[in-house]
């Protein structure tokens, strides 16, 4: 199974680093040097502590249309990145406690899958072969923030239309 995973698309990142503040709400980002390695919800790279400059914002991640998603505490890079546009899991998420929240249609939470042991992949795989799972959101497993989100790549695509930037 192949996957497509998005973070935040860059025209909403860009559009917070314009107008330093959170798109839906209007709050204020926060403008910061790095402390820690994020990563970044656009790129999906890791921050490098110190050096990077980001703004943290209120972001709400995009559902099916009907979904209540709960808006949280996200980190992008304070200067223009691409966002992640490659195909399969980031390498650079592996290193992260992650949690794996399938989702489906109105944005019903099906299960959750936060196992160290077990790769990306085989719990992806594992959640986004039930039925009813349309898309799968990317937790960091200690602080609860969301990352990315994940659909399979292929015929299921059209099971749910929530990517924004969605390429091939």
């Amino acid at each position: 199974m192949q996957f497509i995973v998005r973070g935040i698309p860059r025209e909403v990142a860009d559009e917070v680093r314009r107008t330093h503040s959170s798109p839906e709400y209007g709050h204020p980002a926060h403008l910061e040097l790095a402390t820690g390695t994020g990563p970044c919800r656009c790129c999906l790279r890791p921050f490098v502590a110190g050096v990077d400059r980001r703004l943290l914002f209120t972001y709400r991640p995009a559902g099916d249309g009907s979904s209540l998603m709960a808006p949280g505490p996200v980190f992008i890079h304070a200067d223009h990145c691409e966002a992640f546009a490659d195909d399969g899991f980031p390498p650079c998420l592996r290193e992260l406690p992650l949690a794996f929240e399938a989702r489906a249609t109105g944005g019903r939470v099906m299960a959750i899958s936060a196992q160290p042991g077990m790769s990306a992949e085989l719990q992806l795989q594992s959640l986004l072969a039930r039925d009813e799972v349309e898309w799968v959101h990317v937790r960091h497993a200690v602080a609860g923030c969301f990352i990315a989100s994940v659909k399979e790549k292929g015929p299921a695509v059209s099971r749910g239309a929530w990517f924004i930037d969605s390429p091939g």
